[in-house]
């Protein structure tokens, strides 16, 4: 399981910005600046479209300087193109089809129907994790204070 403060295990895995298919890998991100990474269970899933929509939508994350962001679900790449056509998601969502990902990052659950606790993780330019927060029911409504906290770690890791 990745904590806060441990180095985030590096990866790469096939993913579309909702029209390019592509290889993403965290080290290339990391390298530029902070990266933030959504594990979510499904596309087309209601609380994880509120997750995934929230970070999308809130703008807190979008104009942010040397900020990347990453959906990662089991799904295969051309479900995310079309769940991120019809959602109009400004990140890349990543497949981790074989679990491994989840699996490093300790979000990986075979009691959850989709494989995978919804999580999101903050990393730095160090690839050191800053930021954890892990559901512990996946079916949990989607709380925006758990967005608030992050924008909150990022801040206090900028001033």
């Amino acid at each position: 399981m990745v904590r806060v403060g441990d180095v985030a295990p590096d990866f790469t895995l096939r993913g579309t910005d909702g029209q390019l298919l592509s290889q993403y890998s965290l080290s290339d991100y990391a390298d530029e600046g902070y990266v933030i990474l959504s594990f979510y269970m499904n596309d087309f899933s209601p609380v994880c479209s509120d997750q995934v929509c929230d970070l999308d939508d809130i703008d807190l994350f979008q104009f942010e300087e040397n900020v990347s962001m990453f959906g990662i679900s089991p799904d295969y790449v051309y479900s995310h193109r079309e769940y991120s056509r019809q959602k109009g998601l400004t990140f890349p969502l990543l497949s981790d089809t074989k679990f491994e990902v989840s699996k490093d990052y300790g979000v990986y659950d075979a009691e959850q129907e989709s494989g995978v606790r919804r999580a999101l993780f903050l990393v730095d330019s160090d690839r050191r994790v800053q930021y954890r927060w892990v559901a512990e029911d996946n079916w949990e409504r989607w709380d925006h204070g758990t967005t608030e906290a992050l924008k909150d770690r990022l801040d206090q890791l900028r001033a």
